[in-house]
């Protein structure tokens, strides 16, 4: 069997893994396996409801929001470079919506102005070279899709 080190847990979520251990009655190690195999689990069963909502006929808007959501993350990758990230974040990415005239308003009348993401990313001098996309940005990209698709809720 595998042996998986985690190091750097908040310890407040420490606690909660703790306490939850304790009321299932399962050590910590055990604990966290289980809710690792729940959460991949979870996981799987909206990929599979996103491959059943394309397949039903909702392949032309999934389609539209693949290129859009392309569009954004190629702009968030060249704004990365621009200003000497190391990879695209959430911010990066919340930049190029910013950028577009469609999205800019809703943003805007949520508080999300391009001064504040811009004082938000680090900055460098420009960098050439690919610009790669962040796991949580890949994870914030998954969960607009399924929200878009109502798979998940808002």
């Amino acid at each position: 069997m595998a042996t998986l080190h985690v190091r750097n847990v908040p310890d407040e979520l420490y606690e909660e893994l703790r306490a939850s251990a304790e009321r299932d009655g399962r050590s910590i190690g055990a604990e966290a396996v289980a809710l690792l195999r729940g959460a991949l689990a979870q996981r799987a069963q909206l990929y599979e409801g996103l491959q059943q909502t394309v397949a039903r006929g909702r392949s032309a808007f999934a389609q539209r929001f693949a290129e859009r959501a392309k569009d954004i993350v190629t702009r968030a990758q060249d704004l990365c470079r621009e200003v000497g990230s190391a990879e695209v974040t959430p911010a990066h990415v919340m930049l190029a919506m910013l950028e577009d005239d469609v999205l800019r308003p809703t943003l805007e009348r949520r508080g999300i102005t391009e001064e504040a993401v811009r004082a938000a990313l680090p900055s460098g001098p420009p960098h050439e070279g690919p610009a790669h996309v962040s796991a949580e940005t890949r994870r914030m990209l998954e969960q607009a899709l399924l929200q878009s698709l109502g798979l998940q809720p808002g």
